[in-house]
């Protein structure tokens, strides 16, 4: 069993700030961009956009249908690694407790897991059943396999609900959203970044890389108060793209879903 909790991540902050100054110098064409951290956040960075003082806050948005399509790429990764191996015999339940932290696809962790899964699949293709081996647990839950029969060469997901339809996901990235507006807006005000800088991006970090722009933007319609800030970005989907600013950690690509500055939703 696996202690997921310790293992190295992905710092989603430096993610998603090299996201944004992808996109803004190669889809709108600045040439001058710095980034400071602030190590007394908030604000999370100071950008500096041809001149021009931004202060941007970061925060990661965990829908149900983006952990579940998560756990469906781990539940197929699995199945496929056993079967090259040949040792997928019978049928087996990728059994998921509560809500335990996964590792990115792209991450060696995310292989860890898979390798250890199909070791409890090896060690176990001869049995007609099994108890759960668990493979990760943490404070947010566990996850384990377990051999139900000897009829079949699948694994299946176990313990998570239904797929949502595309109204509810929606409306369910309006409520994320709109939280994290909220929370936001208050930490900055309360800190007196207005003040020192009018002009704040927020920047949302679609962590399992599951919603599309396009289902973010019809979400922002449906908040309150989003344009106090200046801008919304959205870093979402996993790419081969190398990180620019920090090559440790993966690179993502991203889009506006509103901003004060017409240069910025268009792509040159």
């Amino acid at each position: 069993m696996t202690d997921m909790s310790k293992a190295k991540r992905i710092d989603e902050e430096l993610v998603c700030v090299d996201s944004l100054v992808h996109y803004l110098k190669q889809m709108c064409g600045h040439q001058e961009v710095q980034v400071d951290r602030e190590t007394d956040d908030p604000p999370d960075f100071w950008l500096h956009i041809d001149g021009k003082r931004f202060a941007a806050e970061i925060t990661s948005i965990v829908t149900e249908q983006g952990y579940l399509a998560h756990c469906r790429r781990l539940e197929q990764s699995i199945q496929g690694k056993a079967q090259e191996t040949g040792d997928l015999n019978g049928t087996y339940a990728l059994i998921i407790e509560r809500n335990p932290k996964l590792p990115t696809r792209t991450s060696s962790d995310w292989l860890g897991l898979i390798n250890i899964a199909v070791s409890v699949i090896a060690a176990t293709k001869k049995a007609s059943s099994t108890e759960i081996s668990y493979l990760q647990q943490d404070s947010h839950g566990r996850l384990g396999i377990q051999k139900t029969s000897v009829e079949g060469t699948a694994v299946g997901l176990c313990g998570f609900p239904r797929f949502k339809w595309e109204g509810e996901v929606q409306e369910e990235l309006a409520g994320l959203i709109q939280d994290a507006v909220l929370s936001k807006r208050s930490k900055l005000e309360k800190k007196g970044v207005p003040q020192q800088c009018p002009d704040s991006i927020l920047l949302l970090y679609d962590a399992y890389g599951y919603g599309d722009a396009e289902d973010a933007r019809i979400a922002l319609r449906k908040v309150q108060g989003y344009d106090w800030f200046h801008s919304v970005f959205w870093a979402a989907s996993f790419t081969d793209r190398t990180n620019e600013l920090y090559p440790e950690n993966p690179g993502r690509i991203g889009s506006f879903l509103y901003s004060k500055e017409d240069r910025w939703g268009k792509e040159t």
